[in-house]
């Protein structure tokens, strides 16, 4: 038997044995979604503007989950919906102040003119 010979048996063990634990490997996709999820909803629930750096954690974790996961395409589709809405920029703010008649700034005609009071 040539030297050849007697490692075909171990190379093909180990072939399979590599192939077989691919095979079993956990798809780990599923918890970072649900990960990103939970941190997702903690940060509505406080009320967190998008703009807020605490959201990286979240970008973080959904750009975690593996491609080859099942759960890659509704990570993918949060992480883009995610992106978008943080390069949205915020609407302006109110010039109005709480507390004040008219919220502090006079009303004004149709002509743009202040009203008589």
């Amino acid at each position: 038997m040539s030297r050849t010979d007697r490692r075909r048996p171990t190379v093909l063990l180990l072939t399979l044995g590599a192939l077989g634990l691919g095979a079993c490997r956990k798809d780990e996709g599923p918890e970072r979604l649900a990960r990103a999820e939970a941190k997702h909803a903690a940060l509505v629930e406080r009320g967190v503007t998008w703009k807020d750096p605490a959201w990286e954690a979240v970008i973080t974790e959904l750009e975690s989950v593996p491609r080859d996961s099942k759960a890659w395409p509704e990570a993918e589709r949060r992480l883009t919906t995610l992106k978008q809405l943080r390069s949205t920029p915020l609407p302006p703010r109110p010039l109005s102040r709480p507390g004040e008649p008219d919220g502090g700034s006079p009303s004004l005609d149709e002509h743009g003119h202040p009203m008589g009071r």
